[in-house]
């Protein structure tokens, strides 16, 4: 008998086990995680799934006019990217009005995301124009940045940037805008919301169980369908190997990481030891002339003590010699 799974989030896909599994249900694959940005390319960068990228573009843009079609301008995921570190796998957009829309989905924490992501904006609007071509005729970009984790302060979902005037909030131009979606601030509920449909795509992206998944599906027509995409995705085992590959990437480069910290941390800590056992040193040698003035019967002034201070090991070994051997300050 086979048996229905209280399925979890674990690595690539959901795992788990539980009661008898009716009929209907039976020999479901293990889904694929939406947050890992190879399987969040594939679900939305195919031609096949034009239905669910315009909605999802619909919920976070929130444009005046109805996105009629879209194009995705890079549709073949280059199988060489998955495994790269440090790699950017996202989904480029353009839409019907010229606009072009950069999706990144993050699923891990990492220094100067925030820069990047406007680095990657800026290249987007630069390589609109070849030679020859007019600024003119340059169209808005916009970057969509899901992540998995909280990037921003503040407990804000769903942020949109532009750039503004500081005192009067005039709008510089409306080229430039940036989105963030950060999962782990998706409120409790839904009710009475106004952004109600893109705070489901964030419950989509971020379900952990089955049962929520199918919770959320019946409530949502276009989440139903997203649910049914990432089972079709999930059964592929060409699919299944480049999510495998990219979240074998992604683990290498967290122990890359992980080692350089290390090494960092110890080397630190030689150096710290190293330069502690010098300090000890001059500090010793310190000591040790003010007591060979002090049986000397040398006074040692402020300009004397500011000679011994501004000494190093070095020159405080010489000093204590003159001392030793001449019995009275250098120079006199």
């Amino acid at each position: 008998m086979e048996f229905a799974e209280e399925r979890t989030w674990h690595g690539l896909c959901w795992t788990g086990s539980a009661a008898p599994l009716p009929a209907a249900h039976r020999r479901m694959p293990p889904l694929l995680d939406p947050t890992l940005d190879v399987v969040f390319a594939l679900l939305f960068g195919s031609s096949n799934n034009r239905d669910l990228l315009v909605p999802l573009l619909t919920a976070v843009l929130q444009p005046s006019v109805p996105i009629g079609d879209v194009t995705v301008l890079n549709p073949n995921l280059p199988k060489q990217l998955v495994s790269e570190r440090g790699a950017v796998v996202d989904v480029l957009v353009r839409l019907q009005d010229g606009r072009r829309v950069d999706v990144e989905m993050q699923s891990r924490q990492q220094r100067s995301l925030l820069p990047r992501v406007l680095y990657y904006w800026a290249g987007t609007f630069r390589g609109q124009l070849e030679k020859g071509d007019k600024f003119t005729d340059l169209s808005p970009c916009v970057s969509i940045l899901i992540a998995k984790h909280r990037e921003l302060p503040g407990t804000r979902y769903h942020s949109t940037f532009r750039v503004l005037e500081v005192h009067d909030l005039a709008l510089f131009s409306p080229e430039l805008e940036l989105h963030t979606l950060e999962l782990p601030k998706l409120p409790p509920r839904l009710s009475g919301r106004r952004d109600a449909e893109v705070v489901n795509w964030g419950r989509f992206l971020a379900a952990r169980t089955e049962q929520e998944l199918e919770e959320l599906a019946m409530t949502d027509p276009t989440i139903h369908r997203a649910k049914e995409a990432l089972e079709v995705l999930s059964a592929d085992p060409e699919a299944q190997d480049l999510a495998r590959r990219r979240q074998l990437a992604l683990w290498e480069t967290r122990r890359q990481e992980a080692l350089a910290r290390e090494e960092g941390r110890q080397e630190g800590e030689r150096m710290g030891e190293k330069r502690g056992r010098a300090e000890g040193e001059t500090s010793g040698l310190r000591q040790a002339v003010l007591t060979a003035c002090e049986l000397l019967g040398l006074e040692v002034d402020a300009q004397r003590q500011g000679e011994i201070d501004s000494l190093e090991a070095e020159g405080l070994e010489r000093l204590l010699t003159t001392l030793r051997q001449d019995r009275r300050w250098p120079n006199e």
